[in-house]
């Protein structure tokens, strides 16, 4: 149920270990074995003198990942994601490794049920870089292996959500709304297959949630948990008489739902089309949700 799934995380805490809220043990187990072949993989392609960190990023690496509900047992749903941190410039060592991590990917994604996917990074580079929505979520909320050097440390600005610029808001708007785009044009191709449908109903929750989320963003509240998102939204929304913040709270309680327990199969051609049109015009956002004074909360 919708109540359990977006209980608050500070009082009901999730166990480190665990990659998702609810999944089961043999999920968990999967999950943990995939991570040891990724793991092993990267080991063997990239010298130990090299290799910074390991980190899985996303929801899995949160704790918060996708699960896929079936007759046979729980699946996963989102992809894996993997930032390598590596010694020395990042420029040279995506030419010197991307290939060979590219082919890695393809391999072990067939063993995984899930989609690998590896991104090279540079801690020493990133600890100087304006803090983004990207690598607060990666450095406050993921699964660690190989940081023998502690190199994390000096990203410790990083962790704090109030370092987040407000205009990452805007940030995460545009980058969901091309996959709108893209969804659009799925819903117009013919014929409309359940692989389409099943692209544009996770494009349309991803919409769902950023909403809400681009709002906490913009005042300063947004956190790594998406249950602890939409518990600050439930806030704002309870101090503010407002139908437009109503409006993004109920699609941000579909938006968690489906990132937490996403569903297969997608919806009708009219369906989709009736959650992706646009609403009628509403007042503008509450006065607590304005963006803060550029500049504010942010690294210079």
């Amino acid at each position: 149920m919708i109540a359990t799934d977006l209980a608050d995380p500070r009082s009901t805490a999730v166990a480190p270990a665990r990659f998702t809220l609810d999944g089961d043990d043999a999920l968990e187990r999967h999950l943990a074995e995939t991570c040891a072949r990724v793991v092993s993989g990267i080991r063997g392609l990239i010298p130990p003198r090299m290799l910074e960190a390991v980190l899985l990023g996303g929801g899995y690496g949160r704790g918060e990942g996708g699960v896929l509900r079936g007759p046979a047992g729980d699946r996963p749903y989102n992809d894996l994601e993997f930032c390598i941190a590596l010694r020395g410039n990042r420029h040279l060592n995506e030419a010197r490794y991307h290939r060979r991590l590219d082919v890695l990917g393809e391999i072990l994604t067939h063993l995984a049920d899930a989609e690998i996917e590896f991104k090279i990074i540079s801690l020493a580079e990133l600890a100087t870089q304006p803090v983004s929505m990207f690598s607060y979520d990666l450095l406050v909320g993921h699964r660690l292996w190989s940081d023998s050097s502690g190199a994390l440390a000096a990203c410790a600005a990083h962790r704090s959500a109030a370092n987040i610029p407000a205009e990452e808001a805007t940030r995460l708007l545009m980058n969901r709304g091309s996959g709108l785009l893209l969804a659009r044009g799925e819903l117009a191709r013919e014929p409309f297959t359940l692989a389409a449908a099943d692209f544009v109903r996770r494009n349309l929750a991803k919409v769902q949630l950023a909403c809400g989320d681009a709002v906490l963003t913009a005042s300063g509240r947004y956190d790594w948990s998406c249950r602890e998102r939409h518990r600050r939204l439930e806030q704002l929304a309870a101090g503010e008489s407002s139908p437009w913040l109503e409006a993004v709270l109920r699609h941000h309680v579909t938006g968690v739902a489906f990132k937490l327990h996403p569903t297969t199969g997608g919806l009708s051609r009219a369906a989709s089309g009736r959650i992706s049109r646009p609403p009628a015009p509403t007042p503008s956002p509450p006065s607590t949700c304005a963006p803060r004074p550029r500049g504010s909360g942010t690294l210079r």
